[in-house]
């Protein structure tokens, strides 16, 4: 099976270094660059083409404007926003701008690399917890609307 090549854009330099120090030792992961704005995870992309791109919601130029300009003309670059907000506004917002998958920060390495699996097989991923706020938040905003 060959490795999948990961890149991670978070400008946490303390973050970045410790997701590639624990999860290098995988078999099944590269890491193939870091970088720390919307500007090196464009070129990062560009250059390198990973399998999946995992970037910080909030950073400098922006990880929503990131993975925009990324899912629009990199589409096969799978991307993840990997970050602290648990805000239903947020979750949607990523997913609407390309991200395949949203996941907080506080899950454990072993469930981010089954994460990793699932959205390097083509699913789609939303920590459970925020998938259930978010299916309420739209539920309610439905009836806001005269929908349900």
């Amino acid at each position: 099976m060959d490795k999948i090549r990961l890149a991670i854009v978070d400008d946490h330099a303390l973050f970045r270094e410790g997701l590639v120090a624990i999860l290098g030792n995988e078999p099944d992961l590269e890491f193939v660059a870091q970088g720390a704005c919307a500007e090196e995870a464009l070129q990062l992309a560009r250059s390198l083409l990973p399998d999946i791109l995992i970037l910080d919601l909030n950073m400098p130029g922006g990880g929503l404007n990131a993975a925009r300009a990324l899912a629009e003309a990199l589409p096969q670059v799978k991307l993840m926003i990997l970050s602290g907000s648990n805000e239903a506004e947020d979750v949607l917002n990523a997913l609407q701008a390309g991200s395949r998958a949203y996941v907080l920060k506080g899950v454990t390495a072993r469930e981010l690399v089954a994460i990793l699996h699932r959205v390097q097989a083509g699913e789609r991923y939303v920590t459970p917890a925020l998938a259930a706020n978010l299916h309420l938040e739209i539920k309610t905003e439905g009836r806001k609307m005269g929908r349900g």
